[in-house]
């Protein structure tokens, strides 16, 4: 179980926090309150290049022996003393993430 965060959403936090007086000696979790397994996260990479007709077969390895199963962070304080939310949705970021990652791996940088 993870959160996956925007990048644009972590900004706009870092700089409410920055200018916020009542973020003074306070830390936050800038993170989305959604969590997602790692299997969703697959499930939805794969519709979006492969479209819902195309099955996906999954294949894991057994988790490493000290991992973290679930990591949700408490994002409460962030809204309460912010007013910060993470807005962007991770279908949105896929939108974007996943055409930048094909023109990259085309132009054969990475």
């Amino acid at each position: 179980m993870r959160h996956y965060t925007y990048g644009g959403d972590l900004a706009r936090g870092v700089v409410m926090a920055m200018e916020h007086p009542g973020a003074v000696n306070e830390d936050f979790n800038l993170s989305t309150a959604q969590s997602t397994t790692v299997l969703e996260l697959a499930q939805l990479i794969w519709r979006k290049i492969k479209g819902p007709d195309v099955p996906l077969r999954v294949v894991s390895d057994e988790p490493f022996e000290y991992d973290v199963q679930r990591r949700i962070p408490a994002t409460d304080k962030a809204k309460r003393i912010l007013g910060f939310e993470a807005s962007t949705s991770l279908e949105e970021m896929l939108d974007e993430v996943i055409p930048w990652i094909a023109h990259a791996v085309e132009n054969g940088t990475i």
